[in-house]
């Protein structure tokens, strides 16, 4: 960790880290505190609610970052369909670099905790929404409809996060990389016939 972070971004960052290698449950406050090397108080200073405030928090501010990430790699894409596919290779490489430990995705979190609290149900959800939107604002710039728009960037935005879990799963990016090239096509496919329907 820089020490040029403060003690509540050290928390936000060691938070999600654990949290991408071993979910919410296997995640505690003291292993928290210990890798973000802040202060004990400190975290009950920035998260007075504690630990499903804190990781709520961590899991919004990565997740926006991210949002802004995926938005400014679409950005003023020629080619959607060779864009998507470049930003899934991308993340290949990432998970790659990581031996499929670390990728932005928040799905473990999800599933472990959408029925328990609605607190991190909605920090996920609007994370995911966030991603929607920016592949969205892509395809909506290149004649889609508001609604096959969405239809696709939610398929783009749910085969990424399956993708993710595959790749975990088979300690492997081979899923990804397949994912990647048939989203290629099949983007190919859909933009044709917007095209043709024009």
């Amino acid at each position: 960790m820089k020490n040029t972070m403060t003690a509540r971004e050290r928390l936000i960052q060691a938070t999600f880290e654990l949290l991408e290698r071993q979910g919410y449950h296997g995640t505690g406050l003291n292993q928290i505190i210990k890798e973000s090397g802040a202060p004990k108080g400190s975290l009950y200073y920035y998260f007075p609610n504690g630990k499903e405030e804190l990781v709520s928090r961590a899991i919004g501010e990565q997740g926006k970052a991210l949002a802004d990430r995926i938005r400014r790699a679409l950005e003023g894409a020629q080619d959607p369909a060779e864009a998507v596919y470049s930003m899934m290779l991308h993340l290949a490489e990432k998970l790659e670099q990581s031996k499929c430990t670390k990728a932005g995705s928040f799905a473990a979190v999800a599933l472990e905790t959408s029925n328990t609290s609605e607190m991190l149900r909605e920090t996920i959800n609007k994370t995911y929404d966030a991603f929607i939107s920016a592949i969205q604002g892509m395809l909506l710039a290149h004649g889609f409809s508001e609604a096959r728009a969405v239809q696709i960037a939610t398929l783009i935005t749910a085969s990424m996060e399956g993708a993710v879990v595959l790749c975990r799963t088979k300690k492997s990016t081979e899923p990804l990389r397949h994912i990647a090239q048939e989203m290629k096509h099949l983007l190919r496919s859909a933009i044709a016939e917007n095209d043709a329907g024009s």
